[in-house]
């Protein structure tokens, strides 16, 4: 498959998504048979190596547009979707033998934990991981899972020049127990469930640091900081839930009628006024993004480190572009009035999952704070940024 053939492949998938939106959420999960139609599009090798199958994209906005398009056709798969597709981007922060382990079947998604929330003893061979994780989205249908874990010595955290010494492993789906814990109010269908593992032996050639500056391949998306490839992604997913709003919104304006008035939605002042300062806020919300996502991208294509005003500039770019989404999403379904408070009606869904992305930590308000210490010559409080 050639990477321009594929909007092609998801644009055919994008109608039988849509259709099982109410059937994703009742589940709580991806249904197996989608899961597996959405990686036979290839959507999970465009940031995996070439040398494992990946589709090699010229660009990360590539990775981003198609995670726009399958989230704007449901929520909850574009969240899957995206975190498949930054799991093969994990191939490259590993050693090649590791990496054809657990990527032999490049179209099946992984699920992927960064926070570290488990800890860690280093072995003869690699690492022994115990704890208990959040949000591993996508478990159902993975094959393998990625959690992060604080290495200990002694009992107490083993310490580097950047912070305490974090690690990353890759531990097969059947090792690990899966808590049904996802009973959410948005992005439902994710089956974002809690792991947890005891002992579990990772063999060094799974062992990975997410957050080191030097990754073993010289690719330039291999060289992206961690969080410049995390963070737009996961605005790409409410970028493309906003989109989905406002088309179903102007879709039903011409026949929705509100009450006690006899014109429809469309021809309401009040509607066509908020419809237009939505189209123009999410645009520019997302052409931001996009340009300090490049500008960036372009500092590294030149073999460059990028300058923290660069990295600054695209935290800010995301925040404002989840935080744009949710609020576009909440005028659509406000707009729709009695009828989107109904869970049959999209609207409401998407606003309810638009919101839930605003309470992730790399959209989170605090970044706001980071973000502008950074533009004015200090440096942000988070130590990974």
């Amino acid at each position: 498959m050639v990477v321009q053939a594929f909007p092609e492949s998801i644009q055919a998938l994008l109608p039988r998504i849509r259709e099982r939106r109410e059937e994703i959420e009742e589940a709580r999960q991806v249904p197996a048979d989608l899961a597996e139609a959405l990686g036979a599009t290839g959507i999970y090798r465009l940031l995996l190596p070439k040398d494992l199958g990946g589709t090699g994209v010229d660009h990360p906005a590539d990775a981003f547009r198609a995670i726009e398009l399958v989230s704007a056709a449901d929520g909850s798969t574009g969240w899957c979707a995206m975190l498949g597709i930054g799991s093969g981007h994990v191939a490259g922060q590993m050693r090649p033998d590791g990496a054809r382990d657990v990527f032999a079947d490049p179209d099946r998604p992984k699920a992927l934990v960064a926070e570290p929330a488990g800890v860690a003893v280093r072995t003869a061979d690699g690492v022994r991981i115990s704890g208990r994780w959040r949000f591993a989205s996508g478990i159902t249908h993975s094959d393998w899972v990625v959690v992060g874990a604080v290495v200990m010595q002694d009992g107490a955290p083993v310490m580097t020049p950047h912070g305490p010494d974090i690690v990353h492993g890759f531990i097969p789906r059947d090792a690990v127990t899966v808590h049904d814990t996802w009973h959410v109010s948005g992005l439902c269908g994710t089956g974002s469930h809690d792991v947890s593992c005891q002992d579990a032996d990772v063999p060094a050639a799974r062992v990975l640091s997410l957050f080191n500056p030097e990754p073993p391949r010289p690719d330039l998306l291999y060289r992206l900081p961690v969080l410049a490839g995390v963070a737009p992604s996961i605005s790409a997913v409410a970028l493309g839930i906003a989109r989905a709003a406002l088309d179903e919104l102007q879709e039903m304006a011409p026949s929705k009628t509100p009450t006690l008035s006899q014109s429809p939605l469309r021809e309401k002042p009040v509607a066509q006024a908020e419809i237009a300062r939505a189209e123009a806020a999410l645009g520019g919300a997302r052409a931001f993004m996009y340009d300090a996502l490049d500008d960036l991208w372009q500092t590294v294509a030149c073999g460059q480190e990028p300058a923290l005003r660069q990295q600054a500039l695209l935290r800010a770019a995301c925040v404002q572009a989840t935080e744009t989404a949710a609020s576009v999403t909440r005028t659509a379904s406000t707009l729709a009035g009695s009828t989107s408070v109904y869970r049959a009606s999209s609207l409401q869904r998407h606003a309810r999952d638009a919101d839930v992305i605003t309470h992730h930590f790399t959209q989170a308000p605090h970044v706001w704070e980071d973000a502008g210490r950074a533009l004015l010559g200090l440096q942000p409080h988070a130590f990974l940024f």
